[in-house]
């Protein structure tokens, strides 16, 4: 059971206490509103997991880690809702299998990342110039690279074309541009900013109790003159003009996206219903989408649907043969229909509601549980698991009906192919 409490302005800290697994995992994940500067937060986040004041280079810092029995440190940036995420985390053997009695590994890989934090490689104002130009040619190499997926790509492309005027249209590093212009000086502004901003939630999964997390944590933000910044999210809920864009590239398989807007006025409106219709619309593999569009008509090698409830948008993701694109089109569209006009039956809810249960009571790594709660990072209430599958066992066909009614298309994104050029990706 989740034990959340908070330990400083802004700064919530959630322990889950569990002997299930052989590993603990800590997670320091900072919010801030994506009005600010993106890149330089992106960017500050990898090179704080690159080292801090008490290890000051990899050489150090590695020695520590497999001191602490190969435990590792990771650093990403994602957006949740106009909200660009700065995730900062380490993982450990749990402290049972310590060699020597009453080893305390979390306890020591939340040091670690409290140092990272509050206390990184810093001299006079400035961070360490090589480990900001060299985090910055990885930064800059991963966006060149983002083309080549072409899959994800095409979906980032749908939510640009479809939030285009909107926060949420922004990737949550910048743009290359800016990336390239950052300085060791913009990254200390940017690290004091975080500091000072963000709302944060720090996730530990272990057989720990976190009093000495807590301790550790309290004491860094106690330093700090926190002013948590006013993070919202814009949800629109009708669908403006449709727009469609496609691109050219030497592929043999097209991409489609579809991006539509649910209609959703907040995070927590008709959660379940929504959960369910897009389970049944086309989230499994007994969805209207995966049986019909891709395994009756052929029309797709794979068609998928995703809600974003932080954000009110619903994508459709299909791999498809470039000149099946109208009839892909229109055959979602016709699935998106039949469930708004029911047709599907209380099985197909139970099913989805089952399916459902499974994935989300059969976490099965610290990971995935601290990852379940810290994407709540914004949420004034935390969700359990158990919480969440009770507000689905409760949806009725009719609320996914209703749910289904309120999907409309805004926008399409088409990646097709170059005649006689492949080069598949």
């Amino acid at each position: 059971m989740a034990n959340v409490r908070t330990i400083a302005d802004g700064v919530r800290l959630c322990t889950v206490q569990t002997d299930k697994f052989k590993s603990a995992v800590i997670s320091v994940t900072l919010a801030m509103p994506m009005t600010g500067s993106l890149s330089a937060n992106a960017l500050l986040i990898k090179v704080l997991r690159h080292s801090c004041k008490k290890y000051p280079d990899f050489v150090r810092l590695n020695k520590k880690l497999d001191e602490l029995y190969g435990a590792s440190l990771s650093a990403e940036f994602s957006k949740n809702g106009e909200a660009q995420i700065l995730r900062l985390f380490a993982s450990c053997i749990d402290d049972r299998f310590a060699l020597e009695n009453g080893e305390k590994i979390t306890v020591s890989c939340a040091e670690l990342l409290c140092g990272m934090l509050f206390n990184p490689d810093v001299k006079k104002g400035v961070f360490n110039a090589e480990a900001v130009n060299e985090e910055k040619r990885f930064l800059l190499q991963e966006i060149e690279e983002e083309i080549n997926d072409k899959r994800s790509y095409a979906a980032k492309r749908c939510i640009e074309i479809l939030c285009r005027n909107e926060l949420y249209g922004k990737t949550p590093y910048g743009t290359k541009e800016e990336v390239e212009a950052l300085t060791p000086e913009d990254l200390y502004e940017a690290w004091q900013n975080v500091l000072k901003q963000s709302t944060v939630m720090i996730t530990c999964v272990s057989s720990d109790d976190g009093k000495r997390v807590e301790k550790l944590f309290k004491k860094g933000f106690s330093k700090i003159e926190r002013q948590p910044a006013e993070i919202t999210t814009e949800f629109r809920t009708r669908a403006g003009r449709f727009r469609r864009v496609e691109e050219k590239f030497p592929v043999n398989q097209g991409k489609l996206v579809l991006g539509f807007r649910t209609g959703k006025k907040n995070k927590e409106d008709d959660f379940g219903a929504y959960v369910l219709m897009n389970d049944i619309f086309g989230g499994n593999v007994y969805s209207k989408l995966f049986m019909n569009v891709r395994e009756k008509l052929s029309l797709c090698y794979y068609c998928w649907a995703r809600v974003i409830s932080g954000k009110g948008i619903l994508t459709v993701d299909c791999g498809i043969d470039t000149e099946n694109e109208k009839k892909a089109t229109d055959e979602i569209l016709a699935q998106l229909k039949a469930v708004c006009d029911g047709d599907f039956t209380d099985d197909d809810i139970k099913a989805s509601v089952m399916g459902m249960r499974e994935r989300w009571l059969s976490m099965d790594s610290p990971g995935a549980i601290c990852t379940w709660y810290s994407t709540q990072v914004l949420d004034e209430i935390i969700y359990t698991p158990e919480e969440r599958v009770a507000m689905l066992e409760k949806v009725t066909k009719k609320e996914i009906c209703a749910a289904a009614k309120r999907v409309k298309l805004e926008a399409a994104y088409m990646i097709s192919a170059q005649e006689g050029q492949t080069d598949e990706t």
